[in-house]
């Protein structure tokens, strides 16, 4: 059995990094030395979030699942196993800080009567697809613990961290969709606002539902993180329900708990007022960015001064946010003639499952229409709510690229699979998807690279294992055939994704593979 350095490293690679210091110091290019890892890729140019340039012609070594060197320069000795990567270019693991693994999308039970054979299609390749798109690591805001260990029972599967279940008011939003008499079973972490006048249901004890308690208990379970919802649902077709909203104050509360565990906040939140709330309460991240604007009309292109100096404000205040453009997309696919004939559906979704998507699912369509079409717009048919779909998104993209510009704090985040109407969040590809309306916005491609690495990363404590190429990095890596800082393209073309050092074709994890 190897000793391991006080660092964690092999005691072999302590002597290989001494070996090329000392070499270093006299002027020396000393050849790595292969020997003993268990996998070297060579000849790729890394691009790694941390490096101001590529580092071309590389080699990096593979030990344990880690990487353990990454060199420039001649090689000696044989890994035990060598992948020549000439021409491609090596870039960390990709992370989705803001998945739901239990949906499916476009997916209902009341849509189709082969529900429970098209759900257990989906999950299958649900992993696979993540992978296929380079996400080697996904984070779930609302997590159910069936689902979770289901995705985690899969032969290859990203790295799953989780936010345990979603911190919900026990009169708030969420809570007025649960039967009554069923919330402590479906959500028995609820949160009790103290500074409102709500009293807790009939026989909860209030010791159980405090910031302190709550928070404690989602870190119990698992969770890195907590998620919190301020949903005023000015998009409710019947008006704004009547659920409540937590106060500042209980943010705030909820924040210094979780704070106090080295754990990130984000706040569910779409309005003025909740981006408002957040910020002042100190959220980390605002989930979801800021596109319902009252008293606009939705397909007005331009930007309010009131949103753009509150979007200027977040980002001078150093607030996260993660745009999650692809949930309004998910809508406006019901309208997009062409949203199921893209061929890259076939390598994320099972072949039964497009088919679904394309006859019982069309139903949702005509069920939208009735429920918001004339609130969108008096007399609409279906042209007229393509138009104001596209309209709505553009005005959004146009908004993060505002942001990004003055220096948001973007984090990658599709959101899939939302629920709701529509079939717009394939996973994986979804991802792909939403890297283009962030390019459409103006957002550069080494800010994407970064949102998607080591923002992420960072923003959820996991730097120290995943998001650069880096030794002591966990062997999470994508070999692509087209640079990501100059090409979005790069992330359509990924050749080769390793994961904790094994290595998988991109073949191998299509719909389209056995």
């Amino acid at each position: 059995m190897r000793t391991r350095s006080p660092a964690g490293f092999p005691s072999w690679l302590c002597g290989v990094a001494g070996a090329l210091m000392l070499a270093a110091s006299a002027g020396q290019a000393a050849p790595l030395d292969a020997a003993g890892a268990d996998l070297a890729i060579s000849g790729a140019t890394v691009v790694s979030p941390e490096r101001a340039t590529p580092l071309e012609n590389a080699t990096v070594l593979v030990k344990d699942g880690r990487i353990v060197a990454v060199a420039a320069g001649p090689v000696k000795g044989a890994a035990a196993r060598e992948i020549r990567a000439e021409g491609k270019y090596l870039v960390p693991g990709l992370i989705d800080s803001h998945v739901h693994l239990y949906h499916a999308t476009g997916l209902k039970r009341r849509y189709t009567r082969d529900f429970d054979a098209l759900h257990a299609a989906y999950m299958k390749q649900l992993p696979r697809s993540f992978l296929y798109y380079g996400y080697t690591t996904v984070i779930e805001l609302n997590a159910d613990a069936e689902t979770n260990a289901r995705f985690l029972s899969a032969p290859h599967h990203p790295r799953l961290r989780h936010c345990g279940q979603g911190l919900i008011l026990h009169n708030g939003f969420m809570a007025s969709e649960i039967p009554p008499g069923e919330l402590a079973e479906q959500y028995p972490n609820y949160l009790h606002d103290s500074y409102g006048d709500a009293p807790l249901p009939k026989g909860a004890a209030a010791a159980q539902h405090t910031p302190q308690a709550t928070v404690a208990a989602i870190a119990a379970a698992g969770g890195i993180c907590v998620k919190m919802y301020y949903e005023e649902a000015l998009w409710s077709p019947t008006g704004p329900p009547g659920h409540a909203l937590p106060s500042e104050a209980i943010i705030r509360d909820v924040v210094a708990a979780a704070h106090a565990r080295g754990m990130p906040v984000l706040l569910h939140a779409t309005t003025p007022k909740g981006h408002r709330v957040g910020m002042a309460a100190g959220v980390d991240v605002l989930a979801h960015g800021l596109w319902e604007w009252p008293g606009v009309a939705y397909d007005d292109p331009h930007t309010p001064p009131e949103i753009a100096d509150l979007v200027d404000r977040e980002a001078a205040a150093g607030i996260g946010v993660q745009p999650t453009m692809r949930t309004l997309r998910n809508t406006a696919s019901m309208f997009d003639p062409g949203s199921l004939e893209d061929p890259a559906l076939d390598d994320v979704l099972p072949a039964p499952f497009i088919r679904y998507l394309k006859t019982d699912a069309q139903v949702q369509r005509q069920m939208f229409m009735t429920l918001f079409g004339s609130a969108l717009k008096p007399g609409a048919n279906a042209d007229d709510i393509r138009r104001l779909q596209l309209a709505f998104n553009r005005r959004y993209e146009t908004l993060i690229g505002r942001m990004d510009a003055h220096g948001a704090h973007l984090f990658f985040g599709t959101d899939t699979a939302v629920g709701g109407f529509g079939w717009g969040n394939p996973p994986g590809l979804n991802g792909y998807w939403e890297m283009l309306g962030w390019a459409r916005g103006g957002v550069s491609p080494r800010t994407i690279f970064e949102a998607a690495t080591i923002r992420n990363a960072r923003m959820f404590h996991l730097d120290r294992e995943i998001g650069t190429v880096e030794p002591g990095k966990r062997a999470d890596l994508l070999l692509m055939n087209s640079n990501p800082l100059e090409t979005l393209d790069a992330y359509a073309s990924i050749s080769t994704v390793i994961l904790d050092g094994e290595v998988l074709s991109r073949a191998s994890l299509s719909a389209r593979a056995p």
